[in-house]
């Protein structure tokens, strides 16, 4: 078993149900991405590590982003379109759903369809494939 699945495995219903179907449409978005697991707060599973460098700092991030936090779920999306953050795009049909400049702040995971993770996670790897990924 991978460390992904052990992790989503290790956490309580419901989110650990809710965890594994976002993961799923995920993977079914982006089959050929990397993931693993991060730590970012707390753990993170990450899709699509590249390696940026600016000014002042040197590393490696993920272009996707999914973590169980306390009351929700955290789905990011390092992704620009026109010169927003697609989570900033994407959230606009989520009602309710909080958002910072690259991530969704899920409370209601239920309300969020399949079809809209695949979405946002396929124009996410799309990009991510176009400009960050190892060349």
């Amino acid at each position: 078993m991978d460390e992904i699945t052990t992790y989503i495995d290790s956490l309580e219903e419901p989110r650990r149900g809710q965890m594994r179907r976002m993961h799923e449409a995920i993977v079914r978005a982006a089959p050929q991405i990397d993931m693993k697991l991060w730590d970012y707060s707390g753990k993170l599973i990450g899709y699509g590590t590249y390696h940026y460098k600016n000014k002042t700092t040197e590393g490696d991030w993920f272009s996707l982003g999914l973590a169980n936090r306390k009351s929700y779920i955290s789905r990011y999306s390092m992704g620009l379109r026109d010169g927003k953050h697609l989570v900033e795009v994407y959230a606009q049909r989520l009602p309710g759903v909080k958002t910072g400049s690259s991530c969704l702040n899920i409370t209601k995971p239920e309300q969020v369809s399949d079809g809209l993770i695949e979405e946002l996670a396929r124009e996410t790897y799309e990009l991510f494939k176009e400009q960050l990924a190892p060349r």
